[in-house]
């Protein structure tokens, strides 16, 4: 049976003010009839303020023991507020119903994965080390380049530490769900979805090319434009004495690809910039190009394969789709188990819910105001789309995963699939979530 503990209707007498404060301003006395020009004094500034329609809302003050207990188990206020923080702080102004709800959703989560880890505890589910470092290692890979999985660390508000502790709850959970009942997907379940959704799986003309790239913003320095043409004139000096084109690269590109030795992967024509692709479309494999100037630098571009359209066979993409199926059966036992857990614990909440939201008060709130809760809202397959985006500002990347790419979802929420070499992942199947989008491309 649940208890909801509510919160004492105090802290909104606190929030909102007792005592009426004090902003009337008593007059100007009478100016002094031997000086008529003394000015009047004027009005306070802090009473101004007081009075001010447009202040914030004072913050509502935070719990300090624990937001909820689940069959006696106390999940920390700090847990809580540290999630809610990466939400809030980042300088806008956001309705306190609207934050109200983003708890709930928090607390929501938190509960749910209280319960799972309670499961995975008594069914003494262990996660193996090479099942972590596995997860990690494809983490990673959604990245471009180290450089660029370091940068997403320092800017994304995660750690490794957090990472690898999203992927030991995922694998926990799958393994628990692996004991009760069957979670794998079989050859004649993948080859009916492929042969159900044949059309996904076309992938169109395109190129694939490598470039050294030496960065010039448009609103360059001359010395900036001499040096950067230094550079330029050394790496056509290096192709020409017949080094290989992917070490002069990776030694001196400054995309975020010059770890692959430039390449960019497979890429239709209109995913880059224009001069970019005046040049690129009109090369022979094996060609390299004059430097060509775009608003990210120069780029000296080899080709290094074409194709024409053509259907990706099953084999190609089986791998994909048995991925995205299981994630379907991941879903469909976790909300079964949830719901099995729920009726049997004994759960107390000590945030209050909020008021009944009115027609369409969640119309404006966004997939970043609930961080990893759940799959997400069921759909049809969804195409392959085009290649992957670009590596960030200034790198292109076509066939990996655009700018810095998502956290690991929090519990509940699935990994996205890792896109194959050349392409967007396979279609998410009924409710898998769909990969983020990437960025406009760009070199």
């Amino acid at each position: 049976m649940k208890r909801t503990l509510m919160t004492l209707s105090v802290l909104g007498l606190v929030a909102c003010g007792g005592k009426k404060e004090e902003t009337d301003v008593a007059p100007a006395p009478a100016p002094a009839a031997t000086d008529t020009s003394a000015p009047a004094p004027a009005p306070a500034a802090d009473a101004a303020a007081a009075v001010d329609p447009n202040a914030p809302p004072a913050e509502k003050p935070r719990i300090t023991g624990p937001v909820a207990k689940v069959n006696g188990v106390e999940i920390p206020s700090t847990v809580f507020y540290e999630e809610l923080d990466k939400i809030t702080a980042r300088g806008a102004q956001i309705p306190a119903d609207r934050v109200a709800r983003i708890e709930q959703n928090i607390l929501k989560r938190l509960i749910e994965q209280e319960l799972i880890n309670q499961a995975v505890k008594e069914a003494n589910v262990v996660v193996p080390d090479e099942d972590l470092k596995k997860g990690f290692d494809e983490y990673k890979q959604r990245f471009q380049s180290d450089e660029q999985f370091e940068n997403y660390l320092k800017h994304g508000r995660v750690t490794k530490e957090s990472i690898e502790q999203r992927i030991r709850e995922r694998r926990s959970l799958e393994l628990l769900l692996e004991k009760s009942g069957d979670m794998s997907v079989t050859d004649a379940e993948a080859k009916d979805f492929y042969d159900k959704n044949e059309r996904f799986y076309t992938e169109k003309a395109g190129i694939r090319a490598s470039h050294v790239l030496i960065k010039l913003p448009e609103n360059a320095t001359p010395e900036d434009e001499a040096k950067a043409n230094e550079k330029v004139k050394e790496a056509q000096e290096r192709i020409k004495k017949g080094e290989d084109f992917d070490k002069i690269a990776n030694e001196m590109s400054e995309g975020p690809a010059a770890s692959k030795g430039g390449d960019l992967g497979f890429f239709s024509e209109g995913r880059m910039v224009k001069e970019f692709d005046d040049v690129a479309f009109k090369m022979k494999v094996g060609e390299i190009s004059q430097p060509v100037r775009t608003r990210f630098g120069f780029h000296i571009i080899k080709v290094t394969d074409k194709r024409e359209d053509r259907k990706k066979t099953f084999e190609e993409v089986k791998e994909q789709i048995v991925k995205s199926l299981q994630n379907k059966k991941f879903f469909t036992e976790r909300r079964k188990l949830l719901a099995d857990l729920e009726k049997k614990a004994k759960i107390e909440k000590f945030i209050a819910d909020p008021p009944p939201e009115a027609p369409g008060a969640m119309e404006h709130l966004g997939p970043q105001d609930f961080p990893g809760d759940g799959p997400g809202r069921p759909g049809g397959p969804g195409g392959p789309g085009g290649p992957g985006g670009p590596g960030g500002p200034g790198g292109m990347g076509p066939g990996g995963p655009g700018g810095n790419p998502a956290p690991i979802p929090a519990p509940g929420g699935a990994p996205a699939p890792v896109p194959a070499p050349g392409g967007a992942p396979a279609p998410a199947p009924g409710g898998a979530p769909a990969p983020a989008p990437a960025p406009a491309p760009h070199p």
